[in-house]
């Protein structure tokens, strides 16, 4: 059981593979960025939107934060945390306003997943 065991019900049956491919084939901070701001500015989110946000989340607390998720590649975001690692660092508040939007308005059903967005939040919130 690996420190991504934490955000299992949050990514369930997710493509985790796919988002990253997306993130990489873009400039990775900008389409952090956007997603934050999308997350953010939406009226509402549909789930899987909401799993992308939270994908979008973890990226950034393993680049900013150094944190190892067993569902990412360790190679690729160990090259992000060399090249976008300062540029990230400016996505945090965004992307704590999208988490925080997204658990007032569209909270998960799931109770788990609603708590795994919490923990992620302030698994953020706290490397400042």
């Amino acid at each position: 059981m690996g420190p991504m065991a934490a955000y299992e019900h949050l990514v369930k049956s997710y493509d985790v593979g796919d988002e990253l491919d997306d993130i990489a084939s873009a400039d990775p901070p900008a389409y952090l960025r956007r997603c934050f701001a999308e997350g953010h500015s939406a009226s509402m989110l549909s789930w899987a939107r909401v799993q992308q946000l939270a994908v979008c989340a973890m990226v950034l607390d393993a680049i900013v934060n150094g944190r190892d998720y067993d569902s990412f590649e360790h190679e690729l975001i160990a090259d992000w945390r060399i090249h976008y690692a300062s540029a990230c660092a400016k996505l945090k508040d965004s992307a704590m306003q999208a988490l925080h939007r997204v658990l007032e308005r569209d909270r998960p059903q799931d109770p788990d997943a609603a708590m795994e967005l919490e923990q992620l939040a302030g698994s953020l919130a706290a490397a400042r």
